[in-house]
């Protein structure tokens, strides 16, 4: 069960509590690149390299299995409620938020078709007749901007774009059709419902403490920024497998931590709650982060992707190789999927590369009105190497629904590619490969 209260002392004389822990926050792991280029052509598949027979064959298993049926959840910023190129379920949305701030009721969950009014980065082109992709900079971190702006939207919506972005490459449509054209981009399992589990939400807080001085001291600021806490990524977990969702996919997460933290009460719970999501059927798919580090050696790990029982996923580029911001280390990682850019942050920048800038990166949905009108975007990060598994879950339950998350996860893991053995340091098992991965789920019926 999970409690938030103003206070430990609250909850730590009940009967049966062994621990407590403070409600520590977490932010989206990225996009370590991003840019909200123009739409060039409504031939989008053209440009998705990350879908493509070398990567990770999505298009080819579209021709037996497209995640008809199935459910993936988006446990990030929310969804864009009105994209063409998404089918989302905001009703069978929630937000959630411990402090209750967003709620009319105060509670910590708000229904995800709730109108309430919603916090936009200060600033936001939403805000403004006169967008333009100078709006759409990535917030600066540690940087108070102001008061974030407000806006009556529903509860699930999208308040940043991550969300949507992740939401387009494991679901987005395939809109090959008479009525629509070609419209978009197809996502890992376009036939697939998505459903928003909003858990960030911007705020304005002071006293950050986001590094360490020549003297040992913490350094504090105000900042203006996305937040979530472990309260609500555990509930939208636990809420995740309560609807019977295939996969719940998290592109966030906390920094490197070193030590015996692994033992802590938020590392267990997250094992806890991650194992029960998994016995009930939902596979957990979590992004590895950005922070090109080695969590192979000296008990480096980081939450919640470290978790046994959690699909913890690397960034690749368009030749397969692991890409410069990407965490690594064989104790952690366990596939590697299509996260955008190359080795190095030059290559990822160059123009006389196959895919040279910004078309190396993943192009995916995102919300007009806070993208200066346009829809599609390119991104990096591991961020967006997550949703390729979550997707590729829909499609493999669509072939044997029969299968339990255990199977699923060996079954990815069994079929990726490119890895020099299950224990390759940059990519785990290897690549995700759809249509060998739909061919042995059949084979197990």
């Amino acid at each position: 069960m999970l409690v938030a209260a103003e206070s430990d002392s609250t909850v730590r004389n009940v009967a049966g509590v062994k621990s407590v822990e403070p409600n520590v926050g977490y932010q989206v792991v990225g996009p370590k690149i991003r840019t909200t280029a123009e739409s060039f052509d409504d031939e989008y598949a053209s440009l998705q390299w990350d879908k493509r027979s070398d990567t990770t064959g999505a298009f080819e298993a579209h021709d037996t299995v497209t995640g008809n049926g199935r459910t993936v959840a988006i446990i990030d910023t929310g969804i864009d409620t009105h994209h063409p190129d998404l089918r989302n379920q905001v009703e069978r949305g929630q937000l959630f938020r411990a402090d209750g701030l967003s709620s009319p009721d105060k509670s910590p969950t708000v229904a995800g078709d709730t109108t309430i009014d919603a916090r936009l980065p200060p600033g936001t082109a939403a805000q403004s007749d006169t967008a333009t992709d100078d709006d759409t900079v990535e917030i600066a971190p540690y940087t108070y901007l102001g008061a974030p702006d407000t806006r009556s939207q529903m509860a699930a919506d999208d308040v940043q774009s991550h969300g949507s972005h992740c939401a387009g490459i494991a679901t987005a449509k395939n809109n090959d059709t008479p009525q629509n054209g070609d419209l978009g981009v197809a996502g890992m399992a376009p036939d697939a419902d998505v459903v928003p589990l909003r858990v960030f939400y911007w705020k304005k807080l002071t006293d950050y403490q986001y590094d360490i001085d020549d003297d040992g001291q913490e350094e504090s600021v105000t900042v203006t920024t996305l937040f979530t806490t472990d309260f609500d990524i555990l509930s939208a977990i636990d809420y995740a497998a309560r609807i019977g969702a295939d996969a719940a996919n998290m592109s966030l997460g906390g920094g490197v931590i070193k030590g015996k933290a692994h033992k802590s009460g938020d590392h267990v719970a997250y094992q806890r709650v991650i194992q029960s999501a998994s016995q009930r059927g939902t596979v957990i798919t979590t992004s590895a982060g950005n922070s090109s580090a080695d969590l192979q050696h000296k008990g480096y790990f980081t939450l919640p992707n470290s978790i046994p029982g959690s699909i913890s996923v690397s960034a690749t580029g368009p030749n397969n190789k692991r890409v410069f911001y990407s965490n690594y280390g064989t104790s952690v990682i366990d596939v590697g999927a299509p996260g955008g850019g190359y080795e190095t942050l030059d290559k990822t920048l160059a123009d006389d590369t196959e895919w040279p800038y910004p078309f190396n990166l993943v192009y995916s949905t995102v919300p007009p009105d806070l993208n200066g009108g346009t829809a599609y975007a390119w991104y990096a990060g591991t961020s967006m190497a997550a949703p390729q598994v979550a997707g590729l879950v829909a499609l493999i339950r669509e072939a044997n629904p029969d299968l339990s998350a255990n199977q699923i996860q060996s079954i990815i893991e069994n079929t990726a590619r490119y890895s020099n053995g299950k224990g390759d340091t940059d990519i785990g098992a290897g690549i995700i490969y759809a249509p060998d991965a739909i061919a042995e789920a059949k084979q197990r019926k």
